[in-house]
């Protein structure tokens, strides 16, 4: 099981800070999210250029395309250097082009889907091979998980056995061990290990937590 720190930031200063204590304690991965206000009710941190001083650092870091035109500015975040890049598939227009993009760069592609989004809709993409269940509204930190969410895991773990599955959004050490055994991969978790006294602690906690349960 990967634990993923996120991070949902309107300033790149905070942004940067926040990567590089990931990295001291020890995280492989970091998550940014990226809204631009129209796919989602608030704007967040939204500027690719900003990454170019994190190209020498160990950490790998995935963005959650919160946007409304993905095809749009994919490239500019492919150029950027991130290794991972989530789109939301309620925006998306062009699937293929993404994906053909991400292909040629060696970027891994993830398709994520929005609470009250069926998942049915991945049918119409039968190349997927990860997926993220958002468990709460795009956009804003710190809501609580929605516990419906655990059937879309479920049904995805059964019905698509081979595709990667990365849970966000009200993730915390209280309910980590129920979407572990719904079926996900990865769990992405960013109030209850920032808003927590010892970050890092809680990071160690994740982790072993559900190694325990393995």
């Amino acid at each position: 099981m990967l634990i993923i720190p996120a991070i949902n930031e309107i300033k790149f200063p905070e942004i940067l800070k926040k990567i590089l204590r990931a990295g001291d304690f020890g995280a492989e991965w970091v998550h940014i999210d990226v809204a631009d206000g129209q796919f989602t009710g608030n704007a967040l941190w939204n500027n690719p250029e900003d990454l170019s001083s994190l190209k020498d650092k160990n950490i790998k870091i995935e963005v959650h395309l919160m946007v409304q035109n993905p095809e749009a500015v994919i490239g500019q975040w492919i150029t950027a250097g991130v290794r991972r890049i989530i789109v939301h598939i309620e925006a998306l227009q062009d699937f293929t082009s993404i994906q053909e993009q991400c292909l040629r760069a060696g970027v891994e592609l993830v398709v994520a889907l929005n609470p009250d989004t069926s998942v049915e809709r991945l049918t119409n993409i039968a190349t997927i091979s990860r997926v993220l269940v958002l468990a709460v509204q795009p956009g804003r930190a710190g809501q609580m998980f929605r516990n419906d969410q655990l059937d879309k895991v479920r049904f995805l773990r059964t019905h698509y056995s081979n595709v990667t599955i990365s849970v966000d959004g009200g993730v915390a050490l209280d309910n980590a061990l129920p979407i572990q055994a719904a079926g996900a991969d990865i769990l992405i978790s960013a109030s209850a290990i920032w808003s927590s006294d010892d970050p890092a602690m809680t990071y160690r906690n994740f982790q072993q937590l559900c190694a325990g349960s393995n």
